[in-house]
């Protein structure tokens, strides 16, 4: 079971990496007030983007090396690429979220107040 979840975040963070580099822009709501949100868009969208392949590439390493019964911490190397690429996509993730910028949120409707939710 667990082999089946790691693999669909590896594919959905892959397919999450290439549908920004095609889609070029969205709008990430904001947790704490919905009416605001983060626009992606021109690099962010591609920093975002790769950081999501990073983070994929990454997935798909560890699971390779797993699949092929090697324990993880026996080859040097191979920790030290698995870092350099976890540290490329924090880089990424980071320079993606400080490039973005916090705009109003083009899809929030504000809540309406029925005459039933006021008595």
């Amino acid at each position: 079971m667990m082999r089946t979840l790691s693999l669909f975040v590896v594919l959905l963070s892959g397919l999450a990496g290439a549908w920004l580099f095609t889609r070029g822009e969205f709008y990430l709501p904001n947790r704490f007030d919905l009416s605001l949100a983060t626009h992606f868009s021109g690099i962010s969208a591609r920093l975002l983007a790769g950081a999501l392949l990073c983070l994929s590439a990454a997935g798909l390493s560890f699971m390779q090396r797993m699949a092929m019964g090697t324990r993880a911490g026996a080859d040097r190397a191979w920790q030290i690429r698995h870092f350099v690429i976890l540290s490329l996509c924090i880089v990424l993730f980071t320079a993606a979220f400080i490039k973005a910028e916090v705009v109003l949120n083009p899809d929030y409707r504000a809540p309406s107040h029925s005459a039933a939710q006021t008595h």
